[in-house]
């Protein structure tokens, strides 16, 4: 398709969910004028009318390497005033996250009418061409966007992702209807075309007709497609803005734009007492998964449906969920549906102490059973006690009955403790748990970190404080923080800790596309000034050292953009410059791979230490420290105390095992060559020992020991015989299948010498080889 036909099917695009008043549509060049934006150029373009406020990405760098021409800041308009920004990336991604080499990117603003702003993007990725047009019409809610996809170069690509991606800054995801649950995969099962990204007061909803496959919790909307040399493929898109977490509207955009039949609902939320909930949800569900929910105000509500059989329910921020009701949906049928039996939430207070010393511990509460809402903003599955009264949380939930599992250092230290809870409406329950700690790694001089962590910067949705209170009740000995390119929270972090008395960790994500690094500890007053979009591996080892990092980590290397895929593809900018100190263990990001190539570094003396990093964005589903680093620190612990540990490779990593050497990790052995000695392991397994394993080089598996897996400690000695230079490294498993895998001993093999003259002379030199 030509660029002018593109243009004006852009320009022919339907403008849905139309506002009753209407305002000028305006297009403006500067920076943007949301509240904790991030477009700050004088180049930029902000599109904006009564409803919305979209920022586009011209001269200021969008997060993770992209290029610049998608949105990066948005917000609705309510009652006159635009609110915060809450959008990280709106954009069109060429091929999943992989690496996107550019070299040219072009903006023209096309029209700029009361009624009409039309914006035009041109840029490449590989030899593909990428034209995307933005279009905002007069009292809509939603920007209409296409893109033009077109193959110049002579490479067939197969199986590639194409397609949006809308990535808030915080609040919460749901969609595709019909793939509840569902973080990636084909959409056979969805009963509409559309992702959503709200909270209480906002939401976005990304409409894209052309998807067949979903990623990262449907952020992602993509087609799995072949694009054969010289070929075109368009892809047309609806990008909403909402007022607040109300969904049902894009269910109305649906109807409007599909020309759907439709009826209408409409009624009153009561508790059995008659009283009023004043924010009712009731929540759609369609087959048996959950469709959509309308936000009502003063008790009722009133939404919109396609023709259908349907199942509702209401319910409210901590009260209990009413019984369902059967909807059939006709056209143009208008019916009255009222609940009386939403149930007043109820209190629990949580009281957590050690089992042995009566001590408070900060703990994580995770609701196994009764009743979880759907609707983020309701309530949570997880929580947490609080920082300045230890082991403590009252929390409001619906009435009911629950299990929760009640943990400190879960796998690592203790296993969790079950916990069966009665709650009344209007009544408080108290809940004092004991919970038993069977691993002590401090007692042996080894510390914990995760070193990867996230806040709530741009695809985070973690708080500074909740990000610290989660990694306690993880276990750690000492806190991290990092955020892709900005050191925005490590204040706020620092001073938490500080408040706690542990040991806080600064740093921060340098993220190109082609490879993730996270230089520590750095100074979070130090200028950061790169642009990790067009920044080589050389300008991030440079800014390392300008942040006053001690030592740098490669992320999640063999992921999409991670830095050693990207290095073996030839799309990492600068090449291969072995200048890091540390490679990733990551909880999800390929780490066999990464363990593999460990062990082939080792094999040729490269002293390139394992690290490890649980990435975690979102505590409320996934956990801190889910796979952590334990450096020996001699002394006090400190932050440079435990990261020259670690650097040094004094340290394993573990999904839950405890390995204690008598020779320390990372340490050089020397032998005579053809003498024998025994490596020595004590082990702790908070979920009972299954095995260890001896590898050496190569990574081959050189001996291995079982045990009972009822046994929460150990001990397994390996004898070796030095006949080269060599490394030996363990990986221990615990009865759960969850594994530990160290750094190397180095094995220094010297041949014998003849024996000297002096006697004297013999033991000095003695002496000397063994220091």
């Amino acid at each position: 398709m030509s660029t002018a036909r593109l243009t004006a099917f852009a320009l022919l695009g339907l403008a849905l969910g139309a506002g009753q008043a209407s305002a000028d549509v305006s297009v403006e060049r500067g920076a943007t004028p949301l509240v904790n934006g991030d477009a700050q150029s004088a180049e930029d373009i902000t599109l904006r009318n009564d409803r919305l406020v979209a920022s586009i990405a011209v001269k200021t760098p969008p997060p993770w390497g992209v290029a610049p021409g998608g949105i990066i800041d948005a917000a609705p308009v309510i009652d006159g005033k635009p609110a915060r920004d809450k959008v990280s990336l709106i954009d069109f991604i060429p091929n999943n996250w992989s690496s996107w080499p550019t070299t040219y990117q072009r903006f023209r603003i096309v029209e700029d009418d009361s009624d009409r702003a039309v914006v035009r993007v041109e840029r490449d990725w590989e030899g593909v061409e990428l034209v995307t047009v933005y279009s905002l019409e007069e009292g809509s809610d939603q920007i209409h966007v296409v893109t033009e996809m077109t193959n110049h170069s002579k490479k067939h690509y197969k199986d590639i992702l194409s397609g949006y991606v809308m990535w808030p800054d915080g609040g919460h995801l749901f969609g595709p209807p019909g793939m509840h649950g569902t973080e990636e995969g084909p959409t056979d099962k969805a009963v509409a075309n559309w992702s959503a990204a709200y909270d209480e007061n906002w939401g976005f909803v990304l409409h894209a007709p052309y998807m067949n496959y979903i990623d990262y919790d449907a952020r992602d909307l993509y087609e799995q497609q072949d694009l054969a040399p010289k070929a075109s493929r368009i892809f047309e898109a609806w990008i909403q803005v909402l007022p607040d977490g109300s969904i049902a509207r894009a269910v109305d955009s649906d109807i409007e734009r599909l020309g759907m039949e439709s009826g209408h609902l409409s009624g009153s939320v009561q508790t059995p007492d008659g009283e009023s909930v004043d924010k009712p949800v009731v929540v759609v569900e369609r087959d048996g998964e959950p469709y959509t929910w309308v936000v009502g105000q003063d008790g009722a509500y009133d939404l919109n449906l396609p023709t259908g059989q349907y199942e509702l329910y209401a319910t409210g921020r901590s009260y209990a969920d009413s019984e369902p009701v059967s909807v059939t949906v006709t056209a143009d049928s208008d019916r009255t549906i009222d609940f009386d039996d939403v149930r007043a939430p109820g209190k629990v207070h949580f009281k957590v102490v050690d089992e042995d010393s009566e001590e408070p511990r900060d703990a994580r509460l995770t609701i196994r059973e009764g009743q979880t809402p759907l609707v983020g903003f309701l309530g949570q599955t997880t929580y947490f006690t609080e920082l300045d009264t230890v082991g403590e949380r009252e929390i409001a939930i619906a009435p009911g009955d629950y299990e929760f599992d009640v943990s400190y250092g879960e796998n690592f230290l203790s296993r969790a403790t079950r916990v069966d809870v009665d709650v009344d409406a209007g009544e408080t329950t108290t809940e004092e748990v004991e919970v038993e700690q069977v691993a002590f790694p401090n007692q042996h001089g080894w510390y914990a970190a995760d070193m990867h962590h996230h806040s709530d910067v741009l695809d985070g949705f973690t708080p500074p404080e909740f990000a610290i209170r989660s990694q306690l009740a993880a276990g750690l000995d000492l806190t991290l923080l990092l955020d892709h390119d900005t050191t925005r929270n490590l204040p706020e972090a620092a001073k938490l800790s500080a408040g706690r008395d542990v040991p806080f960790i600064p740093s921060i994500e340098i993220s190109p596309s082609w490879g993730h690094f996270n230089p520590y500890p750095i100074d979070p007053d130090a200028n950061y000034t790169l642009n990790s979009g067009e920044a080589s591996v050389q300008d991030i080892m440079e800014q390392t050292q300008a942040l006053g990092g001690e030592a740098i980590q490669m992320n999640h290397p063999y992921i999409k953009y991670g830095y050693y895929t990207n290095v073996e593809n030839g799309t990492a900018t600068g090449g291969y410059f072995p200048r890091f100190d540390l490679m990733e263990i990551n909880a999800e990001g390929e780490y066999e791979k990464t363990l593999r190539k460990a062990w082939d570094h080792w094999s040729h003396g490269e002293r390139i230490y394992l690290s490890a990093g649980s990435d975690v964005h979102d505590v409320w589903k996934h956990r801190s420290g889910a796979v952590r680093a334990y450096a020996k620190v001699s002394g006090h612990l400190d932050a440079p105390s435990f990261v020259t540990a670690l650097r040094d490779g004094h340290a394993f990593v573990t999904f839950g095992p405890m390995v204690y050497p008598d020779q320390v990790f990372g340490d050089d052995l020397n032998m005579k060559l053809g003498d024998s000695t025994t490596l020595g392991f004590d082990l702790e397994a908070a979920n009972g020992l299954k095995s260890i394993q001896l590898i050496g080089q190569d990574g081959q598996v050189v001996d291995q020991r079982s045990f009972d897996e009822d046994d929460v400690k150990g001990r397994a000695e390996f004898e070796i015989t030095a006949y080269e230079d060599t490394f030996y490294a363990v990986v221990v498993e615990d009865a759960e299948g969850k594994k530990a895998f160290s750094n190397p001993i180095w094995i220094n093999a010297m041949e014998h010498r003849p024996a000297p003259a002096d006697p004297e002379a013999a033991e000095d030199e003695d002496a000397s080889a063994e220091s």
